[in-house]
């Protein structure tokens, strides 16, 4: 291997790390919203029961 070739590895690894990083917090807001959503859904439900709908 080159040294030029070898200076540019740790950038490379740094960049790749982040990269998933990034897709993982986005993926796991995703979720997270999703679950917060649905949650408020349910208890806006909780008020109609005694309604009999």
């Amino acid at each position: 291997m080159s040294k030029k070739n070898n200076d540019n590895y740790p950038r490379k690894v740094f960049s790749t790390g982040m990269a998933v990083l990034s897709a993982l917090f986005v993926a796991i807001s995703a979720i997270l919203y999703i679950l917060y959503k649905s949650m408020s859904v349910k208890s806006d439900w909780k008020d109609y029961d005694e309604c009999g709908i």
